[in-house]
C-alpha cells in the first residue's frame, strides 16, 4: 500500500522534472583575460542548429563582468557578410562589476549556421566574465547551439 503512493508520487514529479530540464538549456560561456592588455579580445564561434527543435531563426547574447575593477567587459555578436537589416551585427556592456546581472540582451536574426562572438574589455588588467547565449526558433524555443574557442587573451 505505501509503495503505490510513493510510486504514485513519484510519477508526477519526474514528468516535471523531465519538463524542466528540457526547457532550461542554457548555453554559458565563462572565460579570463589574463595576458593584462587593455585590448585583449577572446573570440568564439557559435553554431545554431536544428537540433529537433526547429531550424534557429536567431542568436542572443549577454555577458556579466565578474571581476570588481575598472575594466568593463562587452561583447559584439555578428554573422555574415550580407545583411538585410541593421541588426547583424550588435554590441552590449555589462556597466557594472561584479553583480548578478547581466548587459543587456543582444538578438541577432541570420537564420542557422555559425555566428561569431567577440568578448572585450576596455582596461589593461586581467577580468573575469560569463557569456549566455542561446541560439532559438522564430518562436522563442530554444534549438541546437554549439561554441568553440577561437583566440583566448
Amino acid at each position: 500500500m505505501q509503495f503505490s503512493n510513493v510510486k504514485g508520487m513519484l510519477v508526477p514529479v519526474l514528468g516535471l522534472l523531465a519538463i524542466y530540464a528540457s526547457t532550461v538549456s542554457a548555453h554559458n560561456q565563462t572565460g579570463s583575460f589574463t595576458t593584462g592588455l587593455a585590448a585583449a579580445v577572446d573570440f568564439y564561434q557559435v553554431t545554431c542548429f536544428d537540433d529537433g527543435n526547429g531550424a534557429p531563426s536567431y542568436l542572443e547574447a549577454q555577458v556579466k563582468d565578474m571581476t570588481a575593477s575598472t575594466s568593463k567587459v562587452s561583447i559584439l555578436a555578428y554573422k555574415g557578410t550580407s545583411c538585410t537589416t541593421n541588426k547583424c551585427a550588435q554590441f552590449s556592456v555589462d556597466t557594472t562589476d561584479s553583480n548578478a546581472t547581466y548587459s543587456p540582451l543582444v538578438k541577432i536574426t541570420q537564420g542557422s549556421g555559425v555566428y561569431s562572438l567577440f568578448v572585450m574589455h576596455t582596461a589593461a588588467g586581467t577580468d573575469s566574465y560569463d557569456v549566455a547565449l542561446h541560439c532559438k526558433t522564430s518562436t522563442g524555443v530554444h534549438t541546437g547551439t554549439s561554441v568553440v574557442s577561437r583566440q583566448q587573451q
